[in-house]
Order: structure tokens, then C-alpha cells, then sequence
């Protein structure tokens, strides 16, 4: 016998706006999410790529199919979602999350149930998903595919404000399909200290070693919470009138993103997260729009996710009947930063202290690979994350300027800093001053090294220096 087949869609955009939970029930909360996020994350990403997520909206669907699960399907999901046996502070948090997000709020969240006409669910699980999740009931009927692929992409389209226009099309679709559970949430918020846009300039990103992009950058001064440690730098930008904040893990080499992501999980977030103190920030991002899909099928089965997409899935709390399965888990996402704020949207469907030289203003400039997280505040939970590796516009660099714009970078970065601590600059083994440092044509420049071990620095000299800049011209120099 053919098993007949549930689809989910989560429709996701940034998430902005104040809510009362106790510590108690939003820490763990958080902690399941984080952790459900993070796996996630992992088990999607492909090198190279961008990559943008909801773990949010999808946590919402999935939460929605396991309430009908049973046995060893049920199991998995608790596995997979990181719950506990008795999930009431996630129930809690996410009814509270939804009860205050309405169309005058920077946060609408949206979740609807499309049933066949002709398939029965049980009074229970109608119950439970409409009470606890405010979810829409919609009947339809899956056999008139292109109907129903219409209906649903225009629910989609309307909760996102138009910014997901498709997420299932007739291939996603058949008269198998019994069951289909989307969630949209809508977010657009400004930023607490607007860029100037004034200030916004032309720079470089750096995506590898042999692609390189002009693009719009955000530049501002202003106090951030601030983490650094031999590996990365970390800042957090608030929202305007909200508990959410952009943050982003910027690792210092400029191609180490990959080492970052395999140490970086819910407990480093948490201490980074703890750690964090204001400072001083001059600060630069690129200004960009980020769109992607997925099914993410694969990745929750990798993750745990086995039966439910098999035929052994037992859902007989949603229908009464086994014959029920998940066949795909669609995911789409879109977010655009610029000078007022963030505004983003997704769609779900299952068929530390300073280091080194420090400037009296921190720079932090995003000009290579970095991940990217909105969060909430309070708890800590993860709204939307992602990674910016490829600018989806700007100008391409001719590859013959590529090792000329790396020198550029390195006596940029020297240049904008403000060093407070005692430094010598030798220029061919001979002392110069700083001043004369920023005077030289960085196309002679064959190399530039910094030291700031203190037997690194015993080696060019017996002073009492903090750091040694050490710069090679090229021979025909």
C-alpha cells in the first residue's frame, strides 16, 4: 500500500519585539533550539557557500508534526529537538512568542494546517496544534494540484509581505498528499543607531584567495557588546525598541572560517554570549541581500530523523491511522541588511579581553567569511543564523589585482588604528616612525608581519616594546 504523505512549510523573517518569560522556561528553550540550530547548521552547510536559516520556523513545524507522532517516531523527534519528557516550557515559550506578534509588531508570526478534504484528523491533535501554536485550519484538495500549489504559495506570499512569493510547486505535490503544516514569521525592525548613509563606501571583500569584490560597506563608530580571543572577534548590534540583537563572529585570519565553524556550537555561543562587555566600536559591514532554499529532508534524517520518512512513521495521533509519512521539509529564507535596519523572511515546507595592539577604537571590519546570528537578548535563542561568504552583487576584482589589494588591506588595517601601546616599525631592517609607516606606496609593499609574542619581539629588539611591525619592499625597490 502507498503511505500517503504530509509536507511542511516554515516561512521565517527576523524576529524583533519584547516578551515577559521567566529565565527559567526561556533558558531551556533556548538551550534546545541553540543546539537544535547548530546541528542543523552543520549538516547543511556546503563549502563555499552562503547560507541562511530559520532554525525558528522550522522548530515550530517540526514541533507541530510531533505532537501526532507515536513509538519510535516520536523518540526520534524528541531526539532531534532536543525536548525533554515533558515539554511544556518549549509549548509555553513558543505560544507566548506567538499570542504577542500581531500586524503592528515588528514580529508576525503565522502557522497554518492544510488538510485534504477527504482524509480525517483527530479532534485531539486539531486541538492541541490550534490551541498552543493560534494555527490556521485550511482544507484543500491535493488532487487538484496546481489548485492547491497556488493557494498555499499565496499564503506564503501574504505572510512574508511578499518577500517568499513560491515555496511548493506541482513536483512538491500529489494526490498521496495528505497533510501539509506551514509556518511563516515576518520581522523588520530598525537598527538602535542607524548607519549614516553618507558613510557608506566602496571596500573589498576577500572570499578567497582568488576572488575578491567591491562592495557597499556600512561603516559607524558607536559602543557595542564586544568579544575577542585568539581566534575571532565578536560583536552584537541591537535592534531598535526590542530584546534582538545582529551578531557577528568574525575570524581574525581571513580565510579561518572553516576552523570557526567546526569549534563553534550552543555552549561557545553561551560563553561568548556571557563574556561580552561594551567597547568602543569602529565597525564595518558589508551592506547586502541574501536569498536561499533547501530541503532539508536530508540533513534531519542525518540528524536523527530516520522513520518519519519511511514507511514504518507511526502518526496515528494525527489520523488515527499509520499510514502516514513526511516527505520533504522545504526551507526558504531572504533577508536584506542596509543603513535603517534588517527586514528578512523564510519559508519551511516538509512534504573576551583584547589582544595584541589595541587601538583606542576596536576596529572590526567584516571584509571576509563570516557567521551571522539574530538573537534574542534574553534568552539567547537563535532566530535566524547564517554564514556570508559570496557577495550575491558587487563588482568581481581582476585576478591581476588580487595580491596588490591584500597588501592594500594590511596597511589599511594599521592605518585606522589608533595604536596606544608602544610599537617598532622596521622597514628593511631599519627603524622608521609610524607616520612614515603610512606614508609608503603600498604597491612596493612585498610583505608586512606583525609580532607580538614577547620573544618574537626580543628578536628585532632589547626595548621595552608591545609589538614589532616588520615591512619587506619589493627588490626592484
Amino acid at each position: 500500500m502507498q503511505l500517503k504523505t504530509i509536507t511542511i512549510i516554515c516561512i521565517i523573517c527576523m524576529i524583533v519585539f519584547n516578551h515577559g518569560q521567566s529565565n527559567g522556561q526561556t533558558n531551556y528553550y533556548s538551550k534546545a533550539l541553540n543546539q537544535y540550530s547548530f546541528d542543523l547548521y552543520d549538516k547543511t552547510k556546503v563549502e563555499n557557500e552562503n547560507i541562511l536559516l530559520s532554525p525558528i520556523s522550522t522548530y515550530y513545524a517540526l514541533l507541530m508534526i510531533y505532537k501526532g507522532s507515536k513509538k519510535e517516531t516520536e523518540k526520534e523527534f524528541k531526539k532531534v529537538l532536543y525536548l525533554r519528557k515533558s515539554n511544556s516550557q518549549q509549548s509555553n515559550y513558543l505560544q507566548n512568542l506567538i499570542s504577542k506578534s500581531d500586524s503592528l509588531a515588528p514580529l508576525i508570526i503565522s502557522n497554518s494546517i492544510w488538510i485534504d478534504k477527504k482524509f480525517k484528523i483527530k479532534k485531539r491533535y486539531l486541538k492541541v496544534v490550534t490551541d498552543k501554536y493560534l494555527t490556521e485550519l485550511n482544507h484543500t484538495d491535493f488532487s487538484k494540484t496546481e489548485s492547491a500549489v497556488y493557494d498555499i504559495n499565496k499564503w506564503v506570499s501574504d505572510n512574508t509581505k511578499g518577500k517568499i512569493k513560491k515555496i511548493v510547486n506541482t513536483d512538491n505535490l500529489n494526490s498521496n498528499t495528505k497533510l501539509l503544516i506551514s509556518n511563516a514569521v515576518y520581522f523588520k525592525s530598525e537598527w538602535q543607531n542607524k548607519f549614516k548613509k553618507g558613510k557608506t563606501t566602496p571596500a573589498i571583500f576577500y572570499t578567497d584567495t582568488k576572488n575578491q569584490f567591491k562592495l557597499d560597506f556600512m561603516n559607524t563608530t558607536e559602543n557595542l557588546k564586544y568579544y575577542e580571543n585568539d581566534d575571532y572577534q565578536f560583536i552584537s548590534k541591537p535592534y531598535k525598541d526590542s530584546d534582538f540583537s545582529f551578531c557577528i563572529i568574525l575570524p581574525k585570519k581571513l580565510f579561518g572560517i572553516g576552523k570557526i565553524e567546526k569549534k563553534i556550537n550552543n555552549k561557545t555561543l553561551n560563553n561568548i554570549l556571557e563574556n561580552t562587555s561594551s567597547t568602543k566600536i569602529s565597525l564595518s559591514i558589508p551592506k547586502f541581500e541574501m536569498e536561499s532554499s533547501y530541503d532539508l529532508s536530508d540533513a534531519l534524517e542525518h540528524d536523527g530523523l530516520k522513520s518519519a520518512f519511511k514507511e514504518n512513521a507511526d502518526f496515528s495521533e494525527i489520523s488515527g491511522k499509520s499510514s502516514l509519512k513526511l516527505s520533504k521539509v522545504l526551507h526558504k529564507t531572504w533577508i536584506q541588511f542596509d543603513e535603517e535596519g534588517t527586514e528578512a523572511a523564510a519559508a519551511t515546507a516538509t512534504v573576551g579581553m583584547v589582544t595584541g595592539l589595541r587601538p583606542t577604537n576596536l576596529f572590526f571590519k567584516a571584509d571576509h567569511p563570516f557567521i551571522f546570528f539574530v538573537t534574542d537578548n534574553k534568552s539567547g535563542a537563535i532566530i535566524l543564523m547564517g554564514r556570508y561568504v559570496i557577495p550575491t552583487d558587487g563588482e568581481q576584482i581582476e585576478k591581476e589585482k588580487l595580491s596588490e589589494n591584500m597588501i592594500n588591506r594590511k596597511t589599511e588595517i594599521f592605518k585606522t588604528k589608533n595604536l596606544q601601546k608602544k610599537v617598532l616599525f622596521l622597514l628593511d631592517k631599519k627603524i622608521i616612525s609610524q607616520s612614515e609607516f603610512k606614508t609608503i606606496d603600498p604597491k612596493k609593499i612585498e610583505s608586512i608581519n606583525v609580532y607580538k609574542d614577547k620573544k618574537e619581539v626580543a628578536k628585532y629588539s632589547t626595548g621595552n616594546y608591545d609589538g614589532v611591525v616588520v615591512i619587506t619592499l619589493k627588490k626592484n625597490q
